[in-house]
């Protein structure tokens, strides 16, 4: 169960959060609405994505990863994206990002077949730094100052 630890900070993702997500993302979208949530919380070998979310222009497949991303895993994200392009109510597109604490920013193009490769960006967090936003928060907390909601921003 360790190595779900770091990215079970992210599991409990509310409506009020997805624009701080979208930011770290670099994505922009006036309405973000949640179609799903994973239950890793209940069962760790459930597999299934761990966000979607309908964008404006798109539906996001959203993957936290606290362990390096490799073939099982484009495999299986391949497979996500089929299933939910498959059962979308709209003629929007399905695209996947990864946002990662084991990896640095990255496009993974994974080898379906000859004729076609499936392409993801990961977002990794090398651009936060974490001992900064604990120390910001835990100064914060001695001067009896309020949390901003999107506290991640400051770092943008």
């Amino acid at each position: 169960m360790t190595e779900f630890q770091e990215d079970m900070l992210f599991k409990n993702i509310s409506e009020k959060d997805i624009q701080t997500l979208l930011e770290i993302l670099g994505k922009e979208s006036k309405t973000a609405k949640i179609w799903t949530k994973e239950l890793r919380l209940i069962d760790p070998t459930t597999f299934k994505p761990d966000l979607i979310l309908e964008l404006d222009n798109e539906n996001l497949i959203i993957e936290f990863q606290s362990s390096v991303v490799d073939d099982d895993f484009s495999r299986r994200a391949h497979v996500y994206v089929a299933i939910t392009d498959q059962k979308k109510k709209n003629k929007k597109e399905v695209n996947l990002e990864v946002m990662s604490t084991a990896e640095e920013t990255k496009q993974i193009s994974y080898r379906v077949n000859k004729y076609n490769n499936f392409r993801y960006d990961v977002i990794g967090f090398e651009k936060y730094d974490g001992d900064e936003i604990i120390k910001y928060i835990e100064k914060k907390l001695e001067d009896g100052k309020k949390l901003r909601q999107k506290i991640v921003s400051i770092y943008l």
